[in-house]
């Protein structure tokens, strides 16, 4: 399918972003902490995944942590277009506007059954599983440009 993926630069693309994630995060997966929204998503920046209609099928968010690391987050596609590379094209569209804004590393806290999604495309798993408002999750990490090492004067 031909999607049309692009940075969520208004109320409306973001008012779709959170109807996808209540959709997925909330109605499907009964996570009992609302995920549709959270103080984070006025400071981040909204990618959405529309199909032709018009319809958003992805989205995600990118939380700027510190001056080199942010956090991807609240990665959601659509029940029907799972397995379309929805994922892969938000989750590129994220990795490029770190990029861009000089993050040098993304995080993001995996839910297990996403888990080998993330280590496909070059994350890195840190440490053991842990509960997130019940749900199993993992930390990955992903270097996106690499900072030369301080060299020492002789």
């Amino acid at each position: 399918m031909d999607y049309t993926v692009r940075f969520a630069s208004s109320a409306e693309d973001r008012e779709l972003a959170y109807e996808l994630r209540h959709q997925v995060f909330d109605l499907e997966q009964h996570i009992p902490r609302p995920l549709d929204r959270d103080p984070n998503d006025h400071n981040a920046n909204h990618v959405v995944c529309l199909e032709p209609g018009g319809r958003c099928v992805g989205t995600g968010r990118l939380v700027r942590l510190d001056a080199r690391t942010a956090l991807i987050g609240r990665m959601a596609t659509a029940i029907d277009h799972r397995g379309h590379g929805v994922g892969d094209k938000v989750l590129e569209a994220l990795e490029r506007m770190a990029t861009l804004r000089g993050i040098a590393e993304v995080i993001v806290h995996s839910q297990l059954p996403a888990l080998q999604f993330y280590l496909r495309r070059g994350y890195v798993q840190e440490g053991g599983e842990y509960l997130d408002n019940t749900v199993p999750h993992v930390l990955v990490r992903k270097v996106l440009i690499r900072v030369a090492a301080d060299r020492q004067v002789s």
